[in-house]
């Protein structure tokens, strides 16, 4: 599989994707954050990397097999600006979607903050096509998050695992 990932911070998307037995044969990340991408190349140093994706060439990746990322919530979330998708950081979410037009991937998946307006979801819902699936990282890890994550992989029902913090240590 090959894959595209904006916004990559230290690839948890690797991470996810190995812990679901899937084959990466090619990993691009697009991120800014040198000490991420720092602990992203310790971790994978296979990992393609580069830089901001506002420069980037996305018709190069044509025919990839999946596109990810969750662009910056600072503008949506209840504790951030509130600028909504203008906002300077959130508004980054439109070079997803630029992506997403360039690359024409079989399989997205995006993910944001759940705490944002109904509005703000509805408006990444119309360029997505889809609805979000909400889902709480408390089923998954000690971490209550919740977090809407937009996708055209098909998904089945999941149990969750009520997970605490002593299981983790």
């Amino acid at each position: 599989m090959k894959v595209l990932s904006l916004f990559d911070g230290i690839s948890c998307g690797m991470v996810a994707l190995e812990r679901a037995g899937v084959t990466v044969d090619r990993y691009v990340a697009y991120e800014i954050d040198e000490n991420a991408i720092n602990v992203s190349k310790s971790n994978y140093p296979q990992i393609e990397h580069y830089g901001d994706v506002t420069i980037a060439d996305f018709t190069q990746y044509k025919g990839f097999d999946l596109l990810i990322g969750g662009s910056p919530c600072q503008d949506l979330c209840v504790m951030g600006s509130r600028e909504g998708l203008s906002g300077e950081k959130s508004k980054l979410f439109f070079e997803f979607v630029r992506a997403l037009k360039e690359v024409q991937p079989k399989y997205f998946l995006l993910e944001n903050n759940a705490s944002m307006s109904k509005e703000n979801r509805d408006i990444i819902s119309s360029y997505m096509g889809c609805e979000p699936v909400i889902i709480n990282s408390a089923d998954f890890s000690a971490q209550t998050r919740k977090r809407f994550y937009w996708t055209n992989i098909p998904i089945g029902e999941y149990e969750p695992k009520n997970i605490l913090i002593q299981d983790i240590l």
